[in-house]
């Protein structure tokens, strides 16, 4: 009879520390789509295949398309200081990658492939012809394998702080499909996404990894992170348990020695690896021209747009 009363409450436990997730899941959603950080003008959406691409075009004049980083949190916003000095003489595209922000963000596990598939449908069948390519983070290496499979798509390539290839050619193993497949359970999972990804986390990350100097974050930065992180509920959830397993690593090496087109690399110096990271692109292909960042971490394009500025100036 005991057993049974223990029993009998670990069950009403569970059941109620269920519940209670579940509502602090609903509620996280609710909360979010209250505010709308996003501002954005000349809007439209690009039909694909695996699911509606939000993006933007603004100006007149050659070709740049400007990808952020592939995060949950990430979005075309990332390049907002850029697009008024850069439409001036260019055609500017902005998008938010799918899994990302505005974009939808269908229950599927996330690849490089799919991303490549991604930016060489959206520069035939929205842009129409070569492009400059301004790319951030993991998305530099995404870009690579675009060109290396659709040269004819591409002109000039411009990365901000790429990933450096120790890190980007892990691949999943059994302990990571394990972790992807609890990062997608319907309650925990989402718990655990929405934990990671509350407003004080998105801030805490400001501080310490996003930014060089605190006195240049504003609230609106962290504001626009936290909602791409769980607009449409938390289905970004899909793309972070992709990211945080490995799915989207990729090995870059016949890639990038394959592709001709110019390629300059800005990293930010007090990057870890910021020196190695260089010298690996360059080994791989000589041509490839590169410098180092002084005034911001993570996020230059928002941190010090100047300095990303002055480099298209040169570059484009």
């Amino acid at each position: 009879m005991k057993n049974f009363h223990k029993l009998k409450n670990i069950s009403i436990l569970s059941s109620l520390t269920v519940a209670g997730i579940y509502v602090i899941n609903r509620t996280t959603t609710f909360i979010c789509n209250l505010k709308d950080s996003f501002y954005s003008t000349n809007e439209h959406t690009y039909k694909w295949r695996f699911g509606k691409i939000f993006y933007t075009k603004h100006g007149k004049g050659s070709p740049i398309l400007l990808i952020h980083n592939l995060d949950s949190g990430s979005s075309g916003m990332e390049y907002y200081k850029l697009l008024e000095p850069l439409s001036k003489k260019h055609t500017v595209y902005t998008l938010d990658l799918l899994g990302c922000a505005r974009s939808e963000k269908p229950q599927l596990t996330y690849t490089s492939y799919l991303y490549v598939q991604l930016i060489n449908d959206f520069i035939k069948n929205v842009i129409h012809q070569k492009t400059d390519v301004i790319a951030a983070g993991k998305s530099a290496s995404i870009v690579i394998q675009a060109c290396n499979m659709e040269k004819d798509n591409f002109h000039k390539l411009l990365f901000i702080n790429p990933e450096n290839m120790s890190v980007s050619r892990h691949y999943p193993t059994k302990r990571k499909k394990l972790l992807k497949y609890m990062l997608e359970c319907p309650i925990l999972g989402t718990f655990t996404y929405n934990l990671i990804h509350s407003m004080l986390m998105v801030e805490k990350r400001f501080y310490k990894k996003y930014f060089q100097f605190p006195a240049n974050i504003k609230r609106s930065y962290i504001d626009a992170y936290y909602q791409a992180a769980h607009l449409s509920g938390s289905k970004s959830k899909y793309l972070y348990a992709s990211l945080k397993s490995d799915y989207i690593n990729c090995n870059l090496i016949s890639s990038l020695k394959n592709i001709d087109q110019s390629i300059y690399l800005a990293i930010s110096h007090n990057l870890p690896d910021a020196q190695n990271t260089l010298e690996q692109y360059q080994v791989l292909n000589p041509s490839v021209e590169g410098c180092f960042l002084k005034n911001a971490k993570y996020i230059p394009q928002l941190e010090d747009p100047e300095s990303i500025l002055n480099i298209c100036k040169i570059f484009f």
